[in-house]
């Protein structure tokens, strides 16, 4: 039904909401009112422990320490620190290279390194290597055989020798032309061994025997066969 406000009903509700509500049950401890000596005991903990944990105070003193240190010219670390700089700086490194490159150089035409280096380029020309080839390949004439020109002969033995056929060519006819001895070890052993395991001599008869044409067990033996025939 309706109920106005400012009613009993109503009065009682608000009442139990208040008492129920969790927001006026648990007051956040901001909210209290409430005063801390400065000189209490737990304060000043507080503040030691804080002033101990503090970053910037513990590195201080440090930090103004660092940019006041004062160190001997001569102490040794300080020599070898600096020639260690000095060997590994790179500039150092190319520095008389580049005061060479300011000054300029004079190289001879004559000079032992322009000399290997034209050297090193005829030699590594094709050129030049083929250029006697090339001078000489429409003039050699003359000559009544192939055995009258040197330079033919030299590379046909070139060739030859660089024939697998003509390496091989010896090898092939002597390769069915297998010799060997009758006295060597290994064929004796094997006719020994082949005497010991063939059957021919294995077995020997005990008796020969030589029987008449008139001998009366032979005949005997042919009447009995051509009976057996008829």
């Amino acid at each position: 039904g309706w109920i106005p406000l400012g009613s009993q009903e109503a009065e009682k509700n608000k009442k139990a909401m208040e008492i129920v509500s969790e927001k006026k049950y648990r007051q956040h401890p901001d909210k209290l009112k409430f005063t801390s000596l400065m000189d209490s005991l737990p304060m000043v903990l507080a503040q030691t422990n804080a002033t101990q944990m503090n970053d910037h105070l513990y590195r201080e003193a440090w930090e103004k320490d660092k940019t006041k240190i004062h160190m001997m010219p001569d102490l040794p670390e300080l020599l070898l620190a600096k020639t260690n700089a000095i060997n590994i700086s790179k500039k150092k490194y190319r520095s008389a290279m580049e005061e060479d490159k300011k000054k300029g150089y004079d190289l001879r035409v004559d000079a032992i390194s322009i000399k290997a280096a034209r050297a090193s380029r005829d030699i590594a020309s094709d050129y030049k290597y083929r250029h006697n080839y090339e001078k000489d390949k429409g003039k050699m004439v003359g000559f009544r055989s192939l055995q009258d020109d040197p330079k033919l002969v030299h590379f046909m033995h070139v060739a030859k020798m660089q024939s697998d056929r003509e390496y091989k060519k010896d090898y092939e006819k002597t390769k069915t032309k297998y010799h060997t001895p009758v006295s060597m070890l290994s064929v004796m052993a094997a006719k020994v061994a082949q005497a010991a395991i063939s059957n021919t001599n294995y077995k020997h008869l005990i008796h020969k025997y030589f029987l008449l044409p008139d001998a009366m067990n032979l005949q005997l033996a042919k009447n009995i066969s051509q009976i057996g025939r008829a």
